[in-house]
C-alpha cells in the first residue's frame, strides 16, 4: 500500500505540474464509480481485519474478500476503459489476484522483508503470507523490496503503478471540448 500511495501522489504532483488540476477529476466521465470504491472499501476492510488477528493466515474468509476487492475493481477499470492506463491498472491487478487465489494471500519473500531493514518482522495474518518452498508462482508475489517506502512489492504492483501514471494525468487533464464532427447528438440531427 505505501508503494501504491507513492505513485499516486507522484502522479498528482507531475500531472499538476503539466496543468492538470484535481478539480477536474470531479468533471471527468467515470462509469460505476461505486465499485472503485466498494473494492477499495473491502480491502481497507481486509487491512484491518487482518491488523486486529480476525483473519486466518490464508484463510477462506481473507482470501475470498481480497479476490472480491481485485473483481470490484477491475470491473470498474474495465467499465472506463477509454482512460488511459486502465488497461495497465488492471493486469497488475489480476496479476496480484492470480498469485492470491493460487496461495490464499500474497505471499511475502523473508529475504525482501530482510532488505527493507525489518527482519523479523511478521506479515499481517488474512492479507499476506510468508513464502516458503510451497507457494505457487513466487515470481509474481511481494519479492522487490523498496527500501526508502519500507515495503515489499510485486511485479504486479509495477504493473499498476505503470498504468497509474497516465490515469491520473488524464482524470486531471481539463475536460476536453468535443468537436463539432464528434459531436453524436449532431450527428443524428444531421442524419
Amino acid at each position: 500500500m505505501p508503494f501504491v500511495l507513492a505513485v499516486l501522489i507522484i502522479a498528482v504532483v507531475v500531472s499538476y505540474l503539466r496543468g492538470g488540476r484535481l478539480g477536474h477529476v470531479a468533471d471527468a466521465p467515470l462509469r460505476w464509480t461505486w465499485l472503485l470504491f466498494a473494492g477499495v472499501a473491502v480491502q481497507f476492510a481486509v487491512t484491518i481485519a487482518a491488523g486486529r488477528g480476525w483473519l486466518a493466515d490464508t484463510g477462506a474468509t481473507g482470501w475470498s474478500l481480497l479476490l472480491l476487492s481485485q473483481l470490484l475493481v477491475v470491473t470498474f477499470l474495465v467499465t472506463n476503459r477509454s482512460l488511459r492506463g486502465t488497461w495497465l491498472v488492471a493486469a497488475g491487478l489480476v496479476l496480484n489476484a492470480v498469485v492470491i487465489a493460487a496461495n490464499g494471500a500474497m505471499p511475502v519473500d523473508p529475504a525482501a522483508i530482510r532488505a527493507i531493514g525489518m527482519e523479523g518482522a511478521g506479515v499481517p495474518p488474512g492479507k499476506h503470507t510468508l513464502m516458503s518452498e510451497a507457494t505457487a508462482l513466487p515470481w509474481l508475489a511481494d519479492v522487490i523490496p523498496v527500501r526508502p517506502l519500507r515495503s515489499v512489492i510485486s511485479i504486479g504492483d509495477l504493473v499498476l503503478a505503470a498504468g497509474l501514471l497516465p490515469m491520473t494525468h488524464a482524470l486531471m487533464r481539463p475536460p476536453q471540448p468535443v468537436e463539432p464532427d464528434d459531436d453524436p447528438a449532431r450527428t443524428r440531427r444531421e442524419a
